[in-house]
């Protein structure tokens, strides 16, 4: 009896002690596939810039479609409060950046290294349920003189 209850002791305390260190990896992992779908948007950005022209419309401009697969909770990975592009949730869009929040830490920005700007019509293009998610890229001229502008979207899921 007396080695039952130690054993269960000891197994509950290394379950303990090995917590903070799964939840780390959690974090990290999830971390590194946010990160790894924001290469994947500059990559398609600056190939976009390079390599056509600026249409007047989204509707005829070319595009580059972005897919990536929302963490959900389990062993390996933490679920994201949200991923957004162009700006934080609720905030003004527009912006060359990646925002995400992982459970219990706050707000990161990945700052998007494109050649043109960043256009969000609807605001920041935001995440929040698990499974694959698509964002749309194209390549705009402006209604003002500054040149073209990569509009991000939400795309279809592909």
């Amino acid at each position: 009896m007396i080695r039952l209850v130690v054993a269960a002791a000891l197994a509950v305390a290394m379950v303990a002690a090995a917590a903070p260190a799964v939840e780390d990896a959690q974090a990290t992992r999830t971390a590194d596939t946010v990160e790894a779908f924001g290469d994947r948007l500059d990559r398609a950005g600056r190939s976009l810039a390079a390599t056509s022209d600026s249409a007047t419309s989204v509707d005829l401009a070319a595009t580059r479609g972005v897919a990536f697969t929302y963490p959900g909770a389990s062993w390996t990975t933490a679920r994201p409060a949200f991923v957004a592009v162009g700006g934080r949730p609720g905030g003004p869009g527009n912006r060359s950046v990646l925002a995400y929040a992982l459970p219990s830490s706050p707000t990161r920005l990945r700052a998007l290294s494109l050649p043109v700007p960043v256009r969000t019509p609807t605001g920041p293009v935001v995440f929040r349920g698990r499974g694959r998610q698509t964002v749309s890229i194209a390549l705009v001229t402006g209604a003002d003189a500054d040149g073209p502008a990569l509009v991000i979207s939400r795309g279809d899921a592909a």
